[in-house]
């Protein structure tokens, strides 16, 4: 299995995130799998993997080298267009593409949306396509399991705030204001990483009984979900985590690409949403009823099946777990 994808600051790290449990799945499992990684110089020094190579998967030149008849490709981009992807299948023994908008007039191929909300979503029927959506299909790494249903505390004690890999517009500081502002007692739980450009301010406005977490892994940040009694996260691939973990959220709106999945879940209670400075839903939170019922709603996205299981059925002829 081959996989092209993309992260920097430009980009995000969520691509990255979300096929690495793709690698790790099938390389733990006997079988072979490469990331090839557009990056800029961040990424390139924060995710480097045995299984990631940093090339240009868009230059024909390398992607020629790359692909052949005996290559399942999975494409992860936001950069792609249909062209290209043409260009793939063409030079591929299969090839699946991860979209999570309906972005282009995909035709003739298999598509994976890999989100909760793609339930709402109508891919037209008359393309060809092969479409795979639903609460089995999510690609999240393997430590984000949950084994049983969560309750909500009757008063909230832990707060997580995680604006993913880059917070590129600089909203932590003023959520962790936003926060302090409803309760001071409450402990704040800060995920960052490294790419941050104000880890310094972010430090100085935590308490000594806040804590602040950079660039953590997957079963630390799982933990942390579990631990909450709700998050504030940016609405990227965080958010299937989140669901996933039954944690009340609050969505945070960065980009144009994630208002789509933030009105569909916001819209039928699966969660709480921010698109601009308006943060009164915070102090909703406090409320156990608000995150009872939240809780109530996340429990019928339980699933034991993944899209992992799919992608390796599709490129090894079985998930081998």
């Amino acid at each position: 299995m081959v996989i092209f994808t993309e992260a920097g600051f430009e980009y995000g790290f969520g691509h990255f995130y979300r096929m690495s449990g793709i690698c790790e799945r099938a390389i733990r499992t006997g079988n072979t799998a490469e990331m090839i990684l557009r990056a800029d110089e961040a990424a390139k020094s924060n995710l480097k993997r045995d299984y990631v190579i940093f090339a240009d998967w868009k230059d024909p030149d390398e992607y020629k080298k790359i692909l052949g008849p005996d290559v399942t490709l999975v494409i992860d981009s936001y950069h792609v267009d249909i062209g290209e992807l043409e260009n793939f299948r063409a030079l591929c023994r299969d090839m699946v593409v991860i979209d999570d908008n309906i972005r282009l007039d995909y035709h003739g191929m298999k598509i994976l949306n890999p989100n909760f909300f793609a339930v709402w979503l109508d891919y037209p029927a008359d393309r060809g396509n092969t479409v795979f959506v639903g609460k089995d299909c999510t690609l999240l790494r393997d430590e984000f399991v949950m084994k049983e249903d969560r309750t909500a505390a009757r008063e909230v004690s832990d707060i997580l705030i995680t604006m993913g890999g880059t917070d590129p517009k600089g909203l932590t500081p003023g959520l962790i204001e936003a926060v302090r502002e409803v309760s001071a007692d409450a402990k704040l739980h800060v995920v960052c990483t490294n790419a941050y450009p104000d880890l310094d301010r972010i430090r100085s406005m935590l308490s000594e009984h806040d804590k602040l977490y950079i660039n953590i892994a997957a079963e630390d940040m799982c933990g942390l979900m579990k631990k909450c009694d709700f998050a504030i996260a940016s609405a990227g691939g965080t958010t299937n985590e989140l669901i996933k973990m039954q944690c009340p959220a609050i969505l945070v709106v960065v980009a144009d690409n994630q208002l789509l999945n933030t009105r569909f879940l916001s819209e039928n209670g699966f969660v709480e949403s921010i698109y601009g400075e308006d943060m009164s839903v915070i102090r909703e939170m406090f409320s156990y009823e608000k995150r009872a019922a939240m809780m109530d709603k996340l429990r019928t996205f339980r699933s034991d099946r993944s899209g992992k299981d799919l992608l390796c059925e599709i490129a090894f002829g079985g998930s081998n777990e």
